[in-house]
C-alpha cells in the first residue's frame, strides 16, 4: 500500500503562540548531559524559536512581556549559548559576500559641516571607520547636527527615518559638551572625552600610557630633565590624562631631576622662554610646534642640545618625533564597537559605559636625538 506524503508546509508558527503549554511539572527539567537548546526553551515557552532568539538577543521587535518571560524561562531551564555553534555562523558569515545591512551616522557638532576635518585625528578616525564599517556590511555616512532648523527632536526623527540604527559620535569642538537625542532609539558610542552628556561607551586613545611612552623613549636616549608644554585645552579635551601620566613620571624620577609642566591658555613665546631659562630642560614632550621655533630663537638646537617630542604627530613622515595616535584603528575600534552594539540590539544610555583604549605608537624622527650621548672615557 503506498502512503502518500504531504508536501505543504505547516504555518509558521506566531510570536508567543502557545503553541504547546508545558506542565509546571516539567519546566526546568531536561534529559541528563544535554545541552539545553533554542527548541527546548521555546517548547517550554510557547513560542517559535526564532521568538525565543530574538527575546534573548532583547530585540525591538519583541514585546517587552514575552522577552521576560522567554527570559525567565532560559534561565529557569539552564539555557547558555554555545560558543562553538557561533564561532561556527561566524565563519559561515565570513565565507559569503558582505551585503549591506544599514548605515551608521557619524555624528558631527562643529559650528560649521565640515569643521571637524581640520583635525587630522578626526579625519583620520573617520577613514578608519568608514573602512572598518564597510568590511562589517555597514556604510558610514555624516550627520551635522547643527543644520539649519535642526533641533534634538528633528535629528532623532530624521535618523529614524533613514532606518539608522548606529550613531558614532565624533570629538566634540570642544571639552565637555551635551548632545541630546532620542538615545533609547540607538546604539551610540563616542571618540573621545569630549562629549561630556550623554555619558556613552568611548573609545579613544590611551593618553596616559602614550606620555608615559614618550617619557621612556627620551629616558633610553639618556634624557634626564624632561619637561610637558601644553595647551590648557589639550590637557582638557583627554579628561586630563596627559597631565596624569607625566606627573606619575616625574614622581619616578630624582628630585633634582623633575621639571614643573607649562601649561599656557593660548601659546605664549614669553612664558616659554622665561619657563625654559628657568629649569634647563634637555627634553620637552608638546603639542606645540611652536616649541621648535621658541627654541630656536633662543639658540638651542633641536635636537643636539634639546629633543622636541610630540604627542599628536603633524605628520608621521619621519621628520618629527613622538607618539603615533594610531586615528585609523580608533575609528576601526569604534566601527567594530558600533557594529557589535547593533547585532546585540544594545541601546539607548548604558547604564555601566565601556572604555576602549588605544595604544600609540613611537616613532622615531629628527626632532629627538637617536641614542643616549657618550660619556667622556667611554668607547
Amino acid at each position: 500500500m503506498l502512503v502518500k506524503l504531504s508536501t505543504k508546509r505547516p504555518a509558521r508558527a506566531e510570536i508567543c503562540v502557545a503553541t504547546r503549554h508545558p506542565s509546571p511539572d516539567t519546566v526546568g527539567m531536561a534529559e541528563p548531559h544535554r545541552r539545553v537548546t533554542l527548541r527546548d526553551v521555546a517548547a517550554a515557552a510557547g513560542c517559535h524559536f526564532s521568538t525565543v532568539s530574538l527575546a534573548l538577543h532583547n530585540h525591538p521587535r519583541i514585546p517587552a512581556a514575552t522577552r521576560d518571560r522567554v527570559q525567565a524561562v532560559a534561565k529557569e531551564l539552564g539555557y547558555v549559548s554555545d560558543p562553538m555553534l557561533a564561532s561556527l555562523a561566524s565563519y559561515r558569515s565570513s565565507l559569503r559576500p558582505v551585503a549591506f545591512r544599514s548605515t551608521i551616522a557619524w555624528v558631527t557638532n562643529f559650528p560649521t559641516r565640515h569643521g571637524w576635518k581640520a583635525a587630522q585625528f578626526f579625519h583620520d578616525c573617520y577613514l578608519g571607520a568608514e573602512e572598518r564599517a564597510r568590511t562589517l556590511g555597514f556604510k558610514l555616512e555624516e550627520f551635522w547636527l547643527r543644520e539649519r532648523g535642526m533641533n534634538p527632536a528633528r535629528a532623532s526623527q530624521i535618523l529614524r527615518a533613514r532606518n539608522i540604527a548606529g550613531l558614532l559620535l565624533a570629538p566634540q569642538p570642544v571639552f565637555g559638551m551635551a548632545v541630546e537625542l532620542d538615545w533609547p532609539a540607538f546604539s551610540a558610542a563616542a571618540i573621545g572625552y569630549t562629549l561630556a552628556r550623554p555619558n556613552l561607551h568611548m573609545i579613544g586613545l590611551h593618553q596616559y600610557r602614550s606620555i608615559r611612552l614618550a617619557v621612556r623613549e627620551l629616558q633610553g636616549r639618556g634624557h634626564r630633565r624632561i619637561g610637558l608644554v601644553l595647551l590648557d585645552a589639550n590637557d582638557e579635551r583627554v579628561d586630563h590624562n596627559w597631565l596624569a601620566g607625566y606627573l606619575v613620571a616625574q614622581q619616578q624620577m630624582p628630585a633634582a631631576a623633575r621639571v614643573p609642566h607649562l601649561f599656557v591658555p593660548a601659546w605664549d613665546e614669553t612664558a616659554f622662554r622665561t619657563w625654559f631659562r628657568r629649569h634647563r630642560p634637555d627634553a620637552i614632550v608638546t603639542k606645540s610646534p611652536e616649541v621648535l621655533a621658541a627654541l630656536e630663537k633662543l639658540g638651542a638646537r633641536v635636537p643636539d642640545d634639546v629633543s622636541v617630542a610630540f604627542l599628536t604627530l603633524p605628520r608621521v613622515n619621519g621628520e618629527f618625533s613622538g607618539v603615533d595616535e594610531n586615528p585609523q584603528v580608533v575609528g576601526a575600534a569604534a566601527a567594530d564597537f558600533i557594529a557589535g552594539m547593533i547585532h546585540r540590539n544594545e541601546r539607548g544610555v548604558p547604564a555601566m559605559p565601556q572604555r576602549v583604549l588605544i595604544e600609540g605608537s613611537w616613532i622615531d624622527g629628527r626632532t629627538v636625538r637617536l641614542a643616549a650621548p657618550i660619556a667622556a672615557g667611554e668607547k
